[in-house]
């Protein structure tokens, strides 16, 4: 899944000062509150009449970008703004799919963060001295946030590991963590 735009909706508004970007931007605000509230009421997905709404507001919305952005086409910030509409109209489905499903979340800042102490790694040393370091690496944390996101402690997922007796797949996901 892609995150919502919502920073690039943002960037367009400011250097174009086209409307249509801020009121995508509103929308999308709008729906994720909805949802939330929705959510405390033990909801799944917005019903069809909803998410037919929007959609026919993000249209509308788009619709009114490509005409700003075919009046203004030597404008500071056009170019960027059409990448910005046709990235919208081309990833849609996956950039609002959290409508239908609220197990989905609305953004991919999750995937991000867990990225981050890689990218962080490679500015700090510049890259990993092998192939197989930057392996155990990545095994390593893949399975301490594995760990952490399941509710269970890193250090002592850790210890476990040293020990030979690191936590398995059933545990991590079992509804009660272990002791």
């Amino acid at each position: 899944m892609q995150s919502a735009p919502a920073t690039g909706l943002s960037e367009n508004t400011d250097d174009t000062q086209h409307k249509w970007s801020a009121k995508l931007k509103k929308l999308i605000g709008t729906a994720i509150a909805d949802r939330d509230k929705a959510i405390l009421n033990k909801e799944n997905a917005f019903d069809a009449h909803y998410i037919e709404a929007f959609h026919n507001k993000v249209n509308e919305y788009l619709s009114d970008g490509w005409t700003d952005n075919e009046d203004d086409k030597e404008k500071y910030g056009a170019k960027e703004e059409r990448a910005l509409l046709r990235r919208i109209e081309k990833l849609r489905k996956n950039y609002f799919m959290w409508l239908e499903d609220f197990s989905i979340p609305t953004t991919n800042n999750l995937s991000e963060r867990s990225l981050r102490s890689i990218k962080s790694h490679m500015k700090a040393s510049g890259q990993f001295e092998t192939v197989e370091s930057a392996d155990w690496y990545a095994l390593i944390h893949t399975y301490t946030e594995t760990c952490r996101r399941n509710g269970l402690n890193e250090i002592q997922a850790l210890q476990r590991l040293c020990e030979g007796k690191p936590y398995t797949v059933q545990e991590i996901f079992s509804k009660s963590p272990p002791c």
